[in-house]
């Protein structure tokens, strides 16, 4: 999840993508009935259904992950139902729009036809935030030419008139799905992130693929840790402050995490902004009170903060065996998104 912090505030920004998704798809179909191509009505119920998926997908963390809503309710407003979560959200709410639709006489290959404008509009604005969050030039020119492709099929779709053909309704559908596909899930090999510096070396960076910065802080019990100190193992390298809500949520789930694969050469190297916090007691309390068994440094001055541009709290870098950055997650995330991540390093 996306997080930008004004001061104490937490702005949640994948509610405000996935709104923004959302909105795109609905401006989409007013185009449409703005063309007499469908019922006005439509519309409106269309963003009923964008404010339907939202709340599905956020409350079916109840079903996917019960225990952490009975231990912290708050955990409704940093995590959702996930992939789960957003299929049945999608689920229920293209039922809804299809009733609807299908209430009004429209035909049902009218009502795809305004589904599949809901779905490009989506999308469009999905891919384009995934360019402009991406790490790589690569992977920002994978972004760019699906965004375009996505948008070409939205523009086609608001333009094709209500009694378009299966066949070529169908046709354009094979034909997006294939271009995004091909441009999304190939490898065409080689990125940008993996810059040599020298023989046998790799530039230090904070982008995917790059060395991770190392660092020496001083630990609670006393001792000098350095994220070197840990190569051969894989490392989440999570920054995170006590009066910090988002932090205070994920905690739990990074002492699963660490819990469940220290075995398999998996630290958590917790480094608390201290240099935000109004006491250092407040540290100690709060590693006690939550029982956390991973190490805890404190940057008293803020110098690894700045030196790894923590803007959103928590933020988290995995970082490989070889000390490469391999991924980097803004905001809370719960243990199902850290494992994902922790076995695509993994393998």
């Amino acid at each position: 999840m996306y997080t930008v912090q004004l001061g104490t505030f937490v702005l949640n920004l994948e509610i405000v993508v996935y709104i923004l998704c959302g909105i795109a798809g609905v401006a989409g179909l007013w185009l449409k009935a703005k063309k007499g191509q469908m019922q006005a009505g439509f519309v409106s119920d269309a963003m009923n259904a964008v404010l339907l998926w939202i709340f599905i997908w956020k409350a079916s963390l109840i079903i996917v992950d019960p225990a952490t809503v009975l231990e912290d309710p708050r955990s409704f407003i940093y995590f959702s139902g996930g992939i789960v979560g957003g299929w049945l959200a999608t689920l229920v709410s293209c039922g809804f729009l299809l009733y609807k639709g299908l209430r009004t006489n429209a035909g049902i290959k009218a009502v795809i036809v305004w589904l599949s404008v809901m779905l490009y509009g989506w999308i469009t604005v999905w891919l384009s935030v995934q360019s402009l969050l991406a790490d790589t030039s690569a992977d920002v020119w994978k972004y760019v030419l699906s965004t375009a492709v996505s948008a070409f099929m939205f523009v086609i779709q608001i333009r094709s008139a209500r009694g378009i053909e299966w066949k070529r309704l169908g046709a354009n559908s094979v034909l997006a799905a294939a271009a995004l596909a091909a441009i999304l899930l190939v490898d065409y090999g080689g990125s940008s992130a993996e810059l040599p510096a020298g023989a046998g070396m790799v530039e230090v960076g904070l982008n995917k693929g790059q060395q991770a910065p190392d660092f020496k802080l001083v630990a609670l019990d006393g001792s000098e840790i350095s994220l070197s100190d840990y190569r051969g193992k894989t490392v989440f390298v999570n920054f995170w402050a006590s009066w910090c809500p988002p932090c205070k949520v994920e905690m739990p789930h990074m002492e699963k995490l660490y819990s469940a694969y220290r075995d398999q050469d998996v630290v958590v190297l917790s480094v608390n902004m201290t240099s935000t916090e109004k006491s250092g007691h407040n540290v100690s309390s709060f590693v006690e009170e939550r029982g956390l068994t991973f190490p805890v440094v404190l940057d008293e001055k803020g110098t690894v903060m700045s030196q790894y541009r923590v803007r959103s709290f928590p933020t988290t870098f995995v970082v490989d065996s070889e000390g490469i950055i391999r991924d980097r997650m803004l905001g809370a995330v719960d243990f199902a998104g850290m494992e994902r991540r922790l076995k695509d390093v993994l393998g």
